[in-house]
């Protein structure tokens, strides 16, 4: 048996990365319809983007549960994501009862679902729980805010020293390291191994004797095997294989695919912000309601105490609309595209937004957002077109892929 050392706790990244490059190469190579690397460039994105560069998440009500090991809990997936592996499972079953594969061989011997769809709003949600208590409890520690005004000019002055590495928004997150496959309701695992062991995968499926029965199986069934984490299965819209289950619920392309059964992240966006903010502002009030000054008058120490004030719904309503906060959102939506816009002309597509959503109506406001910023997606730093544009250019730094 050949021994991979790829781990996460190997000192040497240069060590690290040959590991992982060995591990690939030797053990992965090939089989390009079926094993699929889902950190390479683009792919990082599946099932998040739609064909037409829209950032997406799935809506529930597609969802179906697939029957689970003991004590798992509901795993659900897209309801053809489902069928295409409950075939798959009753293939096994079949070569489990014939005797081709050992009934007791470890996740491949009986396929359970360990994981499934994670809902990406409640992921969201615990990510930018994180970012907030960044910003209440450090950034804003020695500062004394009195009211939500303050709070919120604050909040644009940390978001404008923060980069591209820490979203905010609801896109932003859904098409970063953050998220993940399962978000997209496209994935179903069968094992809780870690990604981190690359012995484990050799262990437990590479060097088995069924894993060519395995990736067949799951090829003639429209499913991807992810190269990185061989036990998770996701749907692959482009097979014809997987026609047999998409046409059951009357979906024949990729594009009725994601129509049927995803929405736009960036019709959130805007409500999303101003939540979090008032949320995380009244944590911050009932954290400590008020301040403490100390003045010396006179050789006597006068106490004074600062009420913060409480949040005014109607003062908000009235003066935080959506189309007071485009001016934000759309500062934070170019930070976390990588600043692709100056400051100038920044201040152009913030004007022309505000202009759309005054003298015509929102859906065309936030359509012209989410145009300005899809454009920039195929050239943003780790794509496959930056490392092309590196290549030509004759460079070896490829830090940011």
């Amino acid at each position: 048996m050949s021994e991979y050392n790829g781990k996460n706790d190997i000192k040497s990244s240069i060590e690290l990365a040959f590991q992982r490059s060995k591990f690939r190469s030797e053990r992965m190579g090939g089989d390009e319809k079926v094993l699929k690397d889902f950190t390479a460039y683009e792919n990082h994105h599946y099932g998040r983007i739609d064909p037409l560069m829209n950032v997406i998440y799935p809506e529930q009500k597609n969802m179906s549960i697939v029957s689970s090991r003991r004590g798992a809990g509901s795993v659900m997936a897209l309801n053809f994501v489902v069928d295409a592996f409950e075939k798959v499972r009753s293939k096994f079953k079949m070569a489990t009862a014939i005797g081709t594969i050992p009934a007791d061989l470890p996740y491949l011997g009986q396929l359970s679902a360990y994981r499934g769809y994670e809902d990406p709003k409640l992921v969201y949600n615990n990510y930018i729980r994180n970012y907030f208590e960044a910003f209440n409890n450090v950034y804003l520690k020695n500062k004394k805010i009195l009211n939500f005004d303050q709070y919120y000019k604050e909040f644009f002055h940390y978001c404008l020293k923060m980069n591209s590495e820490f979203p905010v928004t609801f896109t932003g997150f859904q098409r970063s390291k953050y998220s993940n496959i399962f978000t997209s309701g496209l994935a179903i695992s069968i094992a809780d191994l870690s990604v981190d062991e690359d012995q484990l995968k050799e262990d437990f499926f590479m060097n088995t004797s069924c894993f060519a029965f395995y990736k067949k199986v799951c090829l003639n069934n429209g499913l991807y095997i992810s190269k990185n984490s061989p036990w998770i299965m996701v749907a692959n819209i482009l097979s014809p294989s997987l026609l047999i289950y998409t046409q059951k619920y009357n979906l024949s392309s990729k594009n009725q695919i994601f129509f049927a059964n995803y929405k736009n992240t960036n019709n959130l966006d805007l409500n999303l912000l101003l939540n979090n903010l008032l949320i995380y502002y009244n944590i911050l009030y009932n954290k400590q309601s008020y301040y403490k000054e100390v003045d010396i008058c006179n050789n006597k120490t006068i106490s004074k105490i600062i009420q913060k004030e409480i949040i005014n719904i109607n003062y908000i309503d009235n003066k935080y609309t959506e189309y007071y906060m485009i001016d934000l959102y759309m500062t934070i939506r170019n930070i976390e595209e990588y600043n692709t816009f100056n400051n100038s002309q920044l201040r152009e597509h913030i004007k022309k937004a505000k202009y759309f959503y005054k003298y015509v109506d929102k859906d065309t406001s936030i359509g012209y957002i989410n145009n300005t910023f899809q454009k920039t997606h195929k050239n943003r730093p780790g794509g496959l077109n930056s490392v092309i544009n590196k290549i030509n250019r004759g460079t070896n730094d490829f830090s940011d892929t």
